[in-house]
């Protein structure tokens, strides 16, 4: 009941209107070839579709012109209620990131690697996963920081633009977020980016736990 409500609330028409248009105009203007390359291509921009999608949880309350009760909320079940929007927003995330990897089989890829589709597909989306986490929390956490959903997306996003480019690969390596797309997709037993996601899901959770006290504030 909780979680339907909150849906409700982190989840309004507009979101799932821009999130299913992204995805499949997304599948269907980026050309691959191979199922390898669609894990490739959907992780790192699910990750920017977690960032605007979490950045303004807080403000939900403001727009809802609900913050006057919320802001008279215990600041544990503040913090509570947020961290179920997150959840909320990554979960409905994940399960559009499996109906975009769907929509690339219109373009009836080949399979010219030695890992089966199947495992394929399930590595995606532990992947995937921890991306959407990783950059949803990161995202409303600047936002909550600087009193900012702007400043929140802004800074979020410089970040991604790092660590999703050729020097992010270089500097980050294996420790990168992105290691599962920078990978070697030729080489079955290069499983290095583990590291990368193993990193990113914990200091998921790390700002999670240490999330500073919600506040309203404006929407600029």
């Amino acid at each position: 009941m909780i979680l339907k409500y909150e849906a409700k609330i982190c989840l309004p028409t507009y979101k799932i209107i821009y999130s299913l248009c992204f995805i499949f105009l997304f599948s269907v203007v980026r050309g691959i070839s191979d199922v390898d390359e669609i894990g490739i291509a959907l992780d790192a921009y699910m990750a920017i579709l977690a960032i605007v999608f979490c950045a303004d949880a807080l403000q939900a309350e403001h727009s809802g012109k609900r913050w006057e009760i919320f802001g008279r909320c215990p600041e544990k079940i503040r913090r509570r209620t947020l961290l179920i929007r997150i959840a909320v927003q990554c979960l409905y995330l994940w399960i559009l990131s499996a109906l975009g990897y769907a929509c690339f089989f219109l373009q009836h890829p080949g399979n010219t690697g030695t890992v089966s589709g199947t495992t394929l597909f399930f590595l995606f989306l532990g992947a995937v996963l921890i991306s959407i986490l990783f950059w949803g929390t990161l995202a409303f956490t600047f936002s909550n920081l600087c009193k900012n959903t702007w400043a929140g997306i802004g800074i979020a996003v410089t970040l991604w633009l790092f660590a999703n480019s050729t020097i992010g690969e270089r500097i980050l390596g294996n420790l990168n977020v992105f290691a599962f797309v920078f990978r070697d997709t030729h080489n079955p037993a290069d499983m290095g980016w583990l590291w990368g996601k193993g990193l990113a899901l914990a200091l998921a959770l790390l700002m999670a736990l240490i999330q500073p006290q919600p506040k309203i504030y404006k929407h600029l």
